[in-house]
């Protein structure tokens, strides 16, 4: 069954609001919100914009995004109000707007608990990572915005790092994006052998941890099904320590002629639950969730954002004017990020009553 109507996309920058069109253009239920009057222009006539007030984009400094929704309460009550169960956070680590405010967004998103302390909403980030030609600046974003996802890890659902280092069409990497998670989301394939349900699909979304998806069609082989799916397609590179949470083919036909779930295994290691479909027409679906995160990527990019800041600084005349740019003597961030006293929610609410 699908689980379209029970889903809602929040895009929040310039990127996440683009990525969050596509699926509005789907059918889906969408929410954009940015304070750059120019960048919500593009989106059209969209319904559920949000503009916020006085911050007419970051420029660069994601810790804006604090005095940002102090100062834009309907934004934040709009998101209070979401009453679909799944939500996808849209939003790039390397700019100012979508990085800076997604943290705080997910944080108000999962304050609610069931009776088991689950979140009532499953919440799953969707962050663009910058390729690697992108600036020093885009980087170190990228840094500070992977430290935050993981800080709040065990509070979130499937995350989906896409890489914007796997082409230089943007907008194509968005389309493909699209296309594999509604197919997922859709998914209605039936068969004799077992079906892939909304219950396993609810499982998968709400398990923390990377996800990487793959829609092929019959012209292709399993080997390059398992290329895409761990290091050449539009998600960043996993880690390779066959470690992963659950797998899920939804196969072409009627058998497992076109890829083995034993394939997928010796690529991603043992999962923990297996689901299985079939007749899914022209085309194979595949998911894997519980991966670790991309930390491998993260720090490829950071050693070329240091390589880059190093040869600036070379051909800096005068060591004065590189002052100001002691930013980049940060270490890179350790897997896991020391824990901070106070909730990014709680900083919020305190910003809020002044």
């Amino acid at each position: 069954m699908s689980l379209k109507s029970d889903v809602m996309f929040l895009g929040l920058g310039n990127c996440g609001c683009k990525q969050a069109k596509v699926f509005y253009e789907m059918g889906y239920k969408a929410m954009f919100a940015n304070g750059s009057e120019q960048d919500l222009k593009i989106l059209g006539d969209v319904p559920n914009i949000y503009r916020l007030k006085n911050f007419d984009g970051f420029g660069g400094h994601r810790e804006r995004a604090l005095d940002c929704l102090a100062e834009n309460e309907e934004f934040v009550e709009a998101l209070q109000g979401i009453k679909e169960k799944i939500v996808f956070v849209l939003h790039s680590t390397g700019g100012s707007t979508g990085s800076g405010i997604a943290p705080y967004g997910e944080e108000v998103l999962t304050e609610n608990k069931d009776e088991d302390g689950n979140t009532e909403k499953i919440v799953c980030p969707v962050p663009t990572l910058p390729s690697f030609d992108e600036p020093i600046g885009k980087k170190r974003s990228a840094y500070k915005a992977m430290l935050d996802i993981q800080e709040m890890k065990d509070l979130l659902g499937a995350t989906f790092f896409i890489n914007n280092n796997a082409a230089k069409d943007y907008d194509r990497i968005n389309s493909n994006f699209a296309k594999m998670l509604d197919s997922f989301l859709t998914n209605a394939s039936y068969g004799k052998l077992n079906n892939f349900d909304e219950s396993e699909k609810i499982e998968m979304l709400r398990q923390s941890g990377a996800t990487v998806l793959g829609l092929f069609g019959k012209e292709h082989d399993k080997a390059f099904m398992l290329e895409r799916l761990t290091k050449n397609g539009i998600f960043a590179p996993i880690e390779i320590n066959k470690i992963c949470g659950d797998i899920a083919v939804v196969h072409s036909g009627s058998d497992s002629s076109d890829i083995t779930v034993e394939d997928v295994i010796t690529e991603f290691g043992k999962p923990f639950n297996i689901f299985e479909g079939y007749n899914n027409g022209n085309s194979t679906l595949i998911c894997v969730n519980g991966l670790d995160y991309p930390v491998t990527h993260i720090k490829q990019l950071g050693e070329l954002a240091q390589q880059a800041f190093n040869e600036r600084n070379r051909n800096r005349k005068s060591a004065e004017k590189l002052s100001d740019l002691d930013f980049m003597e940060e270490k890179a961030p350790k897997v896991t990020p020391e824990k901070k006293t106070s909730s990014k929610l709680d900083l919020l609410r305190m910003r809020m009553k002044k």
